[in-house]
């Protein structure tokens, strides 16, 4: 028990913003940002455009989904957690197992073409599962 004390970090306490770049090791926040960008540039090239179909509209919600998860890891729930990684595993699933349809071409490659980032995103929140509340 006293071991499980040890690795627990002190609660952060203020505002939301300060919480989350405080609570975990610094590259847990800017890997966040970096999903948020993602998340930013595929609404910028997507969203509104008539000339793709509509599936390809569903990609910065999935990856909002990603950041939503992400952050509630770097605020430290073990739920964020959790969640990501059932992100990364559904879509690393689809990716590999769904049939050859426009849908698995719009949103099977999320994070994963051309290097499975979701992937080593999800072993890192691993490697500090324990940490999360």
């Amino acid at each position: 028990m006293a071991q499980q004390e040890k690795l627990a970090a002190p609660a952060v306490t203020g505002s939301l913003p300060l919480r989350y770049f405080k609570s975990m090791p610094v590259v847990f926040p800017l890997i966040g940002l970096f999903i948020l960008g993602l998340t930013a540039f595929e609404a910028w090239n997507y969203l509104g455009d008539d000339s793709v179909s509509r599936l390809y509209w569903l990609r910065p919600l999935v990856l909002l989904l990603y950041f939503a998860a992400w952050a509630g890891a770097c605020l430290r729930y073990k739920a964020g957690g959790i969640a990501f990684v059932f992100l990364t595993i559904v879509n690393v699933s689809f990716y590999f197992f769904a049939p050859d349809i426009l849908l698995r071409r719009a949103l099977g490659d999320l994070l994963f073409v051309p290097i499975p980032v979701n992937l080593l995103f999800a072993f890192l929140l691993l490697f500090y599962f324990r940490r999360l509340h």
